[in-house]
């Protein structure tokens, strides 16, 4: 393996781990996986895209106007903001064919997550050995680091977190992982594929397991031509979905007792400390968002929190749906404007390898929602690439079918 390859892996792995590993957490890394990438982007003379720049500019005047209105502009947090962005940026287009890299990267810790779930949920003592003499980091004192490259949650053991901090993570990043490699040959049960649906599956994530049926449905209701197959095949999903989400205990159950608990809430003055499920959250979202609907809050603790802005308390505050974050964060225009620029990068890739790419990007935007209903992706870089494929991944308008043909050829 030639120099460049090894460190495009490498540095395609640090993304990946500064993005939800809890090894990894420290701000010291953030700042030099930035640096690498950047040094990556200059020596490979890689050039900015002006669509991209205008992104930037947008997302600086938002910050700059959010420091006017509370007359507090906190310098060290918005460069963090930026340093997340441009870290995924510089690699994307500094990386040759920087998608089917992660594919391949994220099929491979696919592969170790489900060696690891099946030694430390079939034999304890495995688990007991990995806590304490594998385990580099501990968080909270129940979740587990193993080699860097495994989260061991205690009480969990039988769900699959992977690298990540929890399994809902690593579900949406797999599933992340599934669309952009189907979209490259249209082919849903390739080897890959298989086993990524096996470690979706395996994550027990309620969010997951509905991204992963949205996803098969939009495939087969594209794919399927006749009228009446395509009406059995749109029913028999259908009632697949009902049957599953009637009788998993972490589907349907979850669902309607949080969805119960957020309504038993909702007349209270004061909902932090109350819980951070999904419901409850975009209760607490719709409030911070009220009076700054156009600009947002910004990102820094002191003003996100509308409950909380003279005593902020990390433990209380916390908020984990990832749409209404970032909407409360920087505005509702600008969450707009995010779908759009994820609209046109699916769509983009996907019209790169195939001729349906107009469909599968607005589906699969609709399946990013989905997931944005659990996990706050966007406050970590990988997640940002879900708008940049479109800025290297152009769609070849003379002849979709023989690009198509040529990447299938050199996998």
């Amino acid at each position: 393996m030639r120099i460049n390859q090894i460190i495009d892996y490498f540095m395609i792995v640090a993304l990946i781990f500064i993005s939800g590993n809890i090894a990894f957490r420290s701000k010291e890394f953030l700042f030099i996986g930035f640096g690498l990438s950047l040094i990556i982007f200059i020596y490979r003379k890689a050039k900015f895209d002006m669509p991209f720049v205008y992104f930037l500019i947008g997302l600086l005047i938002i910050t700059i106007l959010q420091g006017f209105k509370f007359n507090f502009f906190p310098v060290v947090t918005y460069l963090g903001v930026f340093m997340r962005i441009l870290f995924t940026y510089f690699l994307i287009k500094s990386i040759d064919d920087f998608a089917k890299k992660f594919i391949t990267i994220m099929y491979y810790f696919a592969i170790i997550s489900l060696v690891f779930l099946f030694f430390t949920y079939l034999i304890p003592a495995v688990g007991d050995l990995a806590r304490t003499k594998l385990s580099i980091v501990t968080v909270q004192e129940i979740r587990h680091s193993i080699l860097g490259i495994y989260t061991l949650i205690d009480g969990l053991e039988y769900k699959n977190a992977g690298p990540f901090w929890e399994m809902g993570a690593f579900g949406g990043f797999l599933i992340l992982t599934l669309i952009l490699n189907y979209l490259r040959d249209q082919v849903l049960l390739n080897k890959i594929n298989v086993v990524l649906i096996i470690t979706i599956l395996s994550t027990q994530s309620s969010t997951a397991y509905i991204a992963l049926l949205a996803f098969l449905f939009f495939i087969f209701l594209n794919k399927t031509k006749d009228v009446l197959l395509k009406i059995l095949v749109v029913a028999s999903i259908l009632s697949m979905s009902y049957v599953a989400y009637m009788n998993l205990e972490f589907l349907g159950q979850k669902i309607e007792k949080q969805w119960q608990e957020a309504k038993d809430l909702v007349d209270l003055p004061n909902l932090e400390g109350e819980g951070t499920d999904r419901f409850i959250t975009m209760l607490k979202d719709w409030r911070d968002f009220k009076g700054h609907e156009i600009i947002g809050r910004g990102t820094h603790a002191s003003t996100r929190y509308s409950a909380s802005i003279y005593d902020y308390n990390s433990e209380t505050d916390t908020r984990t749906v990832g749409s209404t974050d970032i909407i409360v964060r920087y505005g509702l225009p600008f969450f707009f404007w995010i779908l759009f620029l994820m609209y046109k990068s699916f769509s983009s890739y996907s019209k790169r390898f195939s001729r349906d790419g107009e469909y599968m990007g607005g589906s699969i935007v609709f399946i990013m929602l989905l997931l944005l209903t659990s996990e706050t992706y966007f406050l970590n870089p990988l997640f940002w690439m879900v708008i940049m494929l479109q800025y290297v991944y152009v769609a070849d308008k003379t002849d979709n079918v023989k690009v198509s043909k040529f990447y299938n050829l050199n996998k």
